[in-house]
């Protein structure tokens, strides 16, 4: 019983956690603007989540937290990195 309540908590926080990133995603590029968000928050984001990833890697041998884990990281790097574009892109015009 144990295993499946933490499996049911693990797909929700998967679901949310995901679902949280892709509105902003989408509305950077819709709106080719990242001015209000801050690189720094995402970087200390990105700093943190791949300290989880490593110690995932190093204490978890299971692939379903380590693929979350890796997935969450990529979802912060492509935030941070519209963002970047973005707000590089407007200063040059």
């Amino acid at each position: 019983m144990k295993e499946i309540i933490a499996l049911i908590l693990l797909s929700l926080y998967t679901i949310l956690e995901f679902a949280a990133y892709l509105p902003q995603i989408v509305k950077i590029i819709k709106t080719k603007h990242a001015d209000d968000l801050s690189l720094t928050s995402w970087f200390i984001w990105i700093t943190a989540d791949l300290s989880y990833l490593s110690y995932v890697l190093l204490e978890t041998p299971e692939i379903g937290v380590i693929f979350i884990a890796s997935l969450d990281l990529a979802f912060l790097i492509i935030v941070f990195c519209l963002t970047s574009y973005y707000q590089k892109n407007k200063k040059r015009k």
